[in-house]
């Protein structure tokens, strides 16, 4: 049996892991031309809560990173739509937020939000769509969970 391509796991909160998501994002639109003192917090909180899922290269090396925060769902829509700012929350949340994923490979995306939903539960979850930088329409992002297994986005 061969060694697989990839491992999907949850990262530690060191410093070490912060350069690596940092290293990943750099390589990546629109994180790429992103400001450090944006990024840096909410990464910093996604590692320390365990708010994300990273998938590794047989040889350590990071090559896909999916955080999120805990939100509204009132809070998610405007965020989406660019009409407010996301709250986060550390209680009494209903939704979650994917504020970053970053993949080159659909199969890992896929393996990534699986983990994830299994993580969050039954949470609604929102997200904005980048392809290479262009974000595309801002029409209402969610992901759907429509059976057990599969995961299917929605907007």
């Amino acid at each position: 049996m061969s060694e697989p391509e990839y491992r999907v796991e949850t990262l530690p909160g060191s410093f070490e892991t912060l350069g690596l998501v940092l290293d990943l994002l750099s390589r990546h639109a629109p994180f790429a031309d992103a400001s450090l003192a944006t990024m840096v917090p909410t990464i910093r909180r996604q590692l320390k809560r365990g708010r994300q899922v990273a998938a590794l290269a047989p040889n350590g090396d990071l090559i896909a990173y999916a955080g999120w925060v805990p939100t509204l769902q009132a809070s998610a829509e405007l965020w989406v739509e660019d009409r407010g700012p996301l709250k986060i929350l550390e209680k009494d949340a209903d939704a979650v937020a994917l504020t970053i994923v970053v993949s080159s490979a659909p199969a890992v995306t896929r393996e990534l939000l699986r983990r994830v939903r299994n993580i969050c539960g039954d949470k609604k979850w929102y997200f904005k769509r980048s392809y290479d930088g262009q974000l595309r329409n801002n029409r209402k992002q969610m992901l759907v969970d429509r059976h057990p297994g599969a995961i299917s986005f929605a907007g």
